[in-house]
């Protein structure tokens, strides 16, 4: 893997990548950020913050230093951009799911393979700077992104609540389990999360929901699997979260 140890040499390196389909790679962190772009297929990327979902022409801005492994979950094309940490003071601080705008995409595509000690004032040059700016602009996609928990009892809950994703779980069950106060869960939730207990399990359902439409499932076992009370709901939620239908999502990949 790349600058696990050492820093780039120039303040943006350029690699691009295929993986297929349930290939992982293992728990590691770069001494530089990291933005990994998806140009076609679906990775799950796992950090100590949380679990995101990276679908095509998105991508995942990974600070210096953050352990994480990625497990490939449709064949996959990658753009990996590793940045010096110095190179810029304003950008994203934390790891989170970003949008990927065409030109970004572009520029980053014809930066593949710049040598390391291309000169100033040339081709290459521009380019990184123009990328370096795009990365300046991007666009975090919080719905993508479902935070992990702190306390260890809420870690265990919440990974039986990913099994069984189908019971119409509510704030009032938590509270049950771990014999506290709905108010208590609530505020504690929010601590630990940023995020109401229903908006954290809308996000959820939304990942297990991209990952199963892709493995083939239809709309409606799926909308009955991740919890929906039909698949016109399903269908809805999906496409105020993603901006496609399940159906579109879908025949996206078989292009």
């Amino acid at each position: 893997m790349y600058f696990q140890s050492l820093q780039p040499q120039q303040p943006l390196s350029i690699v691009e990548k295929q993986y297929e389909t349930g290939m992982c790679e293992p728990l590691h962190s770069h001494v530089c950020h990291q933005l990994i772009i998806v140009k076609h297929g679906f990775i799950r990327v796992t950090a100590p913050n949380g679990q995101f979902a990276i679908t095509q022409n998105r991508g995942i801005w990974l600070t210096q230093g953050t352990e994480h492994h990625l497990t490939i979950l449709k064949n996959t094309q990658v753009l990996s951009a590793f940045i010096e940490p110095l190179t810029r003071a304003d950008l994203l601080n934390r790891s989170q799911v970003v949008a990927i705008s065409e030109l970004l995409q572009a520029l980053l595509s014809s930066a593949v393979g710049i040598n390391s000690h291309y000169q100033t004032n040339t081709r290459e040059a521009w380019i990184v700077e123009l990328i370096l700016d795009e990365l300046r602009c991007l666009t975090p996609l919080a719905e993508f992104e479902v935070p992990q928990p702190t306390l260890p009892e809420y870690q265990a809950l919440l990974e039986k609540i990913s099994e069984r994703l189908s019971h119409p779980w509510a704030l009032a069950d938590i509270a049950h389990l771990l014999n506290i106060s709905e108010r208590t869960v609530s505020r504690q939730f929010t601590q630990q999360t940023g995020l109401s207990f229903i908006e954290w399990l809308r996000r959820l359902r939304l990942q297990h929901s991209l990952e199963l439409l892709l493995q083939g499932q239809s709309v409606v076992d799926v909308s009955l699997t991740v919890g929906y009370d039909s698949p016109s709901a399903f269908s809805t939620a999906f496409k105020q979260r993603i901006g496609l239908s399940p159906t579109q999502y879908v025949a996206q990949y078989e292009r």
